[in-house]
């Protein structure tokens, strides 16, 4: 080795020795920052890290780079160094990592002449955010990786954001300590190389499994909520044998009826819904009698539906769907027969029944845990105004519907999809508008954002 370069490395090494106090509070800031973040997001996190590039690592990373070439002068390299400084959000699954992606996307989202994308809260602390993620490495593996910079006194410092979740971050202990310290030797050894890529895939399917067991216990946690959603989806079962089969019957095709069935049985044991539950026995014995009845009966499908007077709607949201169910139920196949497996299970006068769906339809959307906490803030900020506000996210969503002009709109899964959405928008507006004049400012930018975003997901 040339002895330039040794000295080349030492001087590299010293100037990064210099600096390391300071470098190391600027980690610290960082570290303080996206843990605000997270926090300002409700994102569920593990933990973040941060870290100065080391010694052993520099002198790796000058020699496999050729930086010896690249720049003259040892004393700048430092400031070149995309890993400078590293942080680390780790969370529990790899399903987190890209919802924790799209958070920081949604928070830096002011991009200079030279992409980089800040907050205006912060504009010191910068991501580059254009480059696809998860970003394919040269072993074949995904990772989500970040380039950033935070303006220093004298210097823009750059640092390297990785996402990590549990498996990945044992993985990547695995490959340092294997792979990348012994590349050579496999780089002729294809039999080790199919053991790491083994090992690998079979992380990601532990991942998938640990994250349904999560899922599965933290729906346990409230009795109540759990044993409403095995209900719901033990009649939905059943609600769909039964209407299937009439279908079958009298149309002499079949029909999936799977995702309607599920939203009325949602509907049905909401609060106020027929099934209500007052306890698991007696509302599984009523839902059971109802759907015997029906079973034994012949329903007419595929005919208008009639109500018996006009219907009366007591919100904007409920004015403006509502005609447009009304139209749709007796225009087209599949909203006629959503309409008309909800009305035979609701044993009340059909128009009663429409009424308390569009009322179930618009409580959904804003009953959420989240929402139902964003809401107070909201209130807390803008006082009598907030009302206002949430009318016109509401208002949008109805136009938004109606635009989309499709059944699924309104299936389970996506309501769950809206409420998200919702979440996510009043997030917004509560954390980054102060003052009701500044949402009329913003008001259109912010809506036409909710409305894409319901777009994408429903459409």
């Amino acid at each position: 080795m040339p002895l330039a370069e040794l000295k080349y490395i030492d001087t590299a090494l010293l100037t990064l020795d210099k600096k390391r106090d300071h470098f190391e509070v600027i980690s610290k800031l960082l570290k303080i920052e996206f843990n605000e973040i997270m926090k300002l997001y409700s994102k569920d996190f593990l933990n973040i890290t941060t870290r100065v590039k080391g010694h052993d690592s520099l002198k790796e990373k000058i020699l496999r780079q050729g930086y010896y070439k690249k720049f003259d002068d040892p004393k700048h390299l430092i400031y070149q160094l995309s890993d400078l400084i590293g942080v680390r959000i780790e969370c529990r699954f790899e399903q987190d990592e890209r919802e924790i992606f799209k958070v920081l996307k949604k928070h830096f989202d002011v991009r200079n002449k030279e992409g980089g994308y800040y907050n205006e809260n912060n504009p010191h602390i910068k991501l580059y955010l254009d480059e696809r993620q998860p970003q394919r490495q040269k072993n074949g593996f995904k990772i989500f990786r970040i380039d950033g910079v935070i303006t220093d006194t004298d210097h823009d410092l750059p640092f390297e954001l990785q996402i990590k979740s549990l498996v990945n971050l044992f993985w990547s202990e695995i490959e340092h300590k294997i792979i990348y310290k012994n590349y050579n030797v496999l780089l002729v050894d294809d039999l080790l190389v199919e053991m790491m890529h083994s090992i690998k895939n079979n992380l990601a399917l532990l991942d998938k499994q640990l994250l349904s067991i999560y899922r599965n216990v933290e729906q346990r946690q409230t009795d109540g909520d759990y044993q409403r959603r095995n209900l719901e989806e033990a009649m939905a079962k059943m609600c769909n044998d039964i209407f299937a089969a009439q279908l079958k019957e009298q149309l002499g095709m079949n029909v999936n009826i799977k995702k309607a069935c599920q939203t009325i049985m949602k509907y049905t044991f909401f609060p106020n819904g027929m099934f209500e539950i007052q306890t698991v026995s007696d509302s599984l014995i009523k839902a059971l009698e109802r759907l015997s009845e029906i079973s034994n009966d012949k329903v007419e499908f595929n005919v208008p539906i009639v109500f018996s007077r006009e219907p009366v709607y007591h919100s904007t949201f409920s004015q403006l769907v509502g005609p447009y169910f009304r139209e749709v139920m007796n225009k087209e196949f599949h909203w006629n027969l959503f309409f008309k497996i909800l009305f035979e299970i609701e044993p009340q006068d059909s128009v009663d029944d429409f009424e308390k769906f569009l009322s179930f339809l618009e409580q959904i959307y804003q009953t959420s845990p989240a929402i139902t906490r964003l809401k107070k803030t909201l209130s807390s900020q803008f006082g009598d105004k907030a009302p206002l506000i949430m009318d016109t996210l509401i208002e949008t969503l109805a136009d938004t519907i109606i635009l989309i002009d499709d059944v699924e709109c309104i299936y389970e899964h996506n309501l769950t999809k809206v409420t998200s959405i919702m979440a996510e928008t009043l997030r917004d507006i509560t954390s980054q508008i102060s003052t009701y004049d500044q949402w009329l400012v913003q008001e259109e930018t912010v809506l036409l954002e909710f409305k894409q975003n319901l777009l994408e997901e429903l459409s």
